[in-house]
Formats: structure tokens, sequence, C-alpha cells
């Protein structure tokens, strides 16, 4: 088990939230989240954009973390952006579901623009 912590760096372009992973997503790191992202759901931002650039490793905690996070997320009409997964990492997330309620985008700039064109 990897003893490295995982930090996340918040850029706010209302309202959307760009969450930074560095570091292992799993167990308890993962939990902090799920605070971050309810605090910023109170907040009004809507939109998150999570970043795995840096992110070395999710587990399956992890993964249930992000499926929880869409029923927060959808309560308030947003939508859930990864970027920057690496194709293992992307083809997990696929295999359990969340292709369906997330959308995959190769950098934050693409991601923040099919936002925009959206709305």
């Amino acid at each position: 088990m990897s003893t490295k912590t995982l930090n996340t760096a918040i850029e706010k372009i209302a309202p959307t939230a760009i969450l930074k992973l560095d570091g292992p997503f799993n167990d308890f790191h993962a939990k902090e989240i799920i605070e971050i992202i309810d605090d910023l759901l109170d907040q009004d931002f809507v939109h998150f954009i999570i970043n795995f650039n840096q992110c070395i490793e999710v587990n399956n905690y992890g993964v249930s973390v992000l499926i929880s996070l869409i029923g927060s997320i959808n309560a308030k009409n947003g939508k859930l952006i990864f970027t920057n997964v690496d194709q293992h990492l992307e083809k997990k997330l696929k295999m359990m579901g969340l292709a369906a309620y997330a959308e995959f985008y190769s950098e934050d700039k693409v991601a923040l623009a099919s936002l925009v064109e959206k709305h």
C-alpha cells in the first residue's frame, strides 16, 4: 500500500471547478474528495473536471468514491469530466460503467471548451 498522500489543487472557474489530483486516489485519501466537492456544490459550483495527470493509483474504493460523487453532481444538474486519464485507468473506469455518467477528455482546456459549447 502506498504511503504517499493525495494532494488536490483546485482551480475555480465558476460554475466549474478543476480538481488536479497528485498521488494515490484510494481508501481514506479518496474520502477527502467527497468533502471538497460537497463544499464546492454548496458554493454553487456544478461542473467538475477531475485531472488525473499526477494521480499514481486508483483502487476500487477510489472508483466507488467517484460513483458516489455522480449522484451529488447530477442532483445539481452538473457535469463530471475526467481529464488526463491514462489508458489503463480509462479502461477500468469505463468497465465500471462511469462512461455513462462522466465524459473523458485529453486535457482541461478541451473539457472547459466542451462545457462552454453546451451552455
